[in-house]
């Protein structure tokens, strides 16, 4: 089979994402997608759980859905990146299909290879960091082109289209009171704000030192968190922390590994070894019946001991601001 890879957040999952899997379903016989779970790339809270996720992307066109788990997801966009074409390639995808401003490949690798030979200021973010200003789809699709060229895979991009509404229009419409297409999946409890309580407190009793420990708090960013946090709502915690080396995705994913407790000690030499699966179909089982000998999970268990206590916080972590608790389900199967 000619099987087709995406790199997803479906957060939330919209037409444009429905109008990516007609594309790819008229020209490949699978599509396997690697999505980001609870938490996005950019440290958001999900609206969507990743079984929801899986759901509607099996019924709209997906052969196979796995999970990239939050260690992998909360990084900026060049390890966000390389840990998902990891495990896409683990699974033996021909190609990879990804949205594009520019909708060109030749000049997402002109940019990648320009940013190659830039000196970069490790104090900035990644977007300040890049030669040009390029759009934030556009960021992931270079990094996509850069990693298809080391795996041997065929990238190819869809040109954006505006008449669909983006992701952040409409968790902003939906937050406003509006319905919107799939909101019935939709979890309204999560967005930062019923986070920040909880932040708040561990920002301003966690010592400089103990907070400098915990995985991408570098930088001294740690004494402006702490400083931030005398803030009384979310929003006026990030107009303080937020500065042109700290944007506010970088803000939120170190905040969120603040939350989730996890250390730099443990994040040492991280490597994507296990594809957890998701949901499949019947096309979907064929794939994983082609790749059995490689470490491709579908129990919890089977999952290594870091691996099982990291999905144990970020879902305890979801379950925190939720009035319905969420559990832990088996594989989605139609």
């Amino acid at each position: 089979m000619k099987t087709c890879g995406i790199i997803a957040e479906y957060n939330p999952f919209h037409a444009g994402h429905i109008h990516q899997l007609k594309q790819i379903r008229n020209q490949f016989d699978a599509i396997v997608v690697i999505t980001s779970g609870y938490f996005s790339q950019r440290g958001l809270p999900s609206l969507l759980s990743p079984y929801d996720k899986t759901r509607l992307a099996l019924e709209y066109g997906t052969d196979l859905v796995c999970l990239l788990p939050v260690q992998y997801t909360c990084q900026s966009a060049e390890y966000f990146v390389k840990y998902a074409m990891e495990s896409l390639h683990y699974l033996g995808i021909d190609a990879l299909c990804f949205g594009s401003e520019c909708h060109s490949i030749k000049q997402l690798d002109n940019w990648y290879q320009n940013l190659k030979a830039q000196p970069i200021d490790p104090s900035h973010s990644q977007q300040r960091s890049t030669p040009v200003r390029i759009q934030p789809n556009d960021l992931l699709a270079m990094y996509y082109v850069a990693n298809c060229k080391n795996y041997n895979i065929e990238p190819f991009c869809i040109p954006r289209d505006s008449s669909f509404a983006s992701a952040t229009s409409l968790r902003q419409s939906f937050f406003d009171g509006n319905k919107e297409p799939f909101s019935q999946y939709f979890h309204i409890e999560q967005y930062w704000q019923n986070y920040y309580p909880h932040l708040k407190t561990t920002l301003l009793l966690t010592s400089l030192a103990d907070l400098e420990t915990f995985f991408l708090v570098n930088e001294g960013i740690e004494a402006r968190l702490k400083k931030a946090a005398q803030a009384d709502t979310w929003e006026s915690f990030l107009e303080q922390a937020i500065s042109k080396n700290y944007s506010k995705a970088r803000i939120q994913r170190t905040c969120l590994m603040i939350l989730l407790q996890i250390k730099k000690a443990e994040m040492q030499n991280l490597t994507f070894q296990q594809i957890q699966v998701l949901g499949f179909n019947e096309i979907g089982q064929q794939l994983l019946k082609a790749n059995k000998d490689k470490k491709i999970i579908t129990q919890f268990h089977q999952l290594a001991p870091f691996d099982q206590d990291i999905e144990t916080k970020t879902l305890a972590l979801y379950n925190s601001v939720m009035k319905e608790t969420l559990h832990r389900e088996e594989v989605v199967h139609p």
